[in-house]
């Protein structure tokens, strides 16, 4: 089950804190490599855009999708993973960030998310998106997929100082958004 296109298991199930739910195929099949029913459970409740199971159920079936659009933005990271933004002519997910000039500030609630407190603000209904992001390694190896519009990853030690400053100006000014 894994693409022709480079996506390991491992890289698959961390791409799953962005899907609801898994379809059995491929929920069984990360059971056969060992990961617990509770792992799995827990990938898919982090919170962060996730895919509409109308769109998509399993990761491994993303980059047939993607076969359907042409990138609309091309973003080139100093560690050599490129970022691709797709944009669909529906709905294929929901967007889970947004400028806090948005929202009112006193709403902020801090909230973990893989073991770092983020900022987030909660909403009754999620946002939809038609855009995809896709970023992946120089090697062509899958490092995360998301609906939603290009966000850079939190402040690291890997960024350049204009990568780090630029991340960290974005996660200023943009909360999570929470269910």
């Amino acid at each position: 089950m894994e693409t022709a296109k480079s996506m390991t298991i491992e890289q698959a199930f961390y791409l799953l804190k962005h899907f609801t739910e898994i379809d059995s195929a491929t929920k069984s099949l990360f059971l056969a490599h060992g990961f617990k029913e509770e792992a799995i459970s827990q990938q898919l409740q982090t919170i962060g855009s996730k895919f509409l199971n109308s769109f998509c159920k399993s990761p491994f079936n993303l980059e047939a999708q993607l076969e359907k659009v042409q990138h609309i933005e091309k973003i080139i990271q100093s560690n050599g993973r490129i970022a691709q933004v797709y944009q669909f002519g529906q709905a294929i997910g929901t967007e889970q960030v947004i400028e806090k000039a948005k929202i009112n500030l006193e709403h902020i609630i801090q909230i973990e998310r893989n073991g770092k407190l983020i900022e987030a603000v909660q909403f009754q209904e999620l946002p939809n998106t038609n855009r995809l992001v896709v970023v992946k390694s120089i090697e062509d190896q899958w490092i995360t997929a998301f609906p939603g519009s290009y966000a850079p990853a939190f402040p690291s030690d890997w960024m350049t100082t204009k990568e780090f400053e630029e991340a960290h100006s974005y996660w200023e000014n943009h909360v999570f958004i929470k269910q």
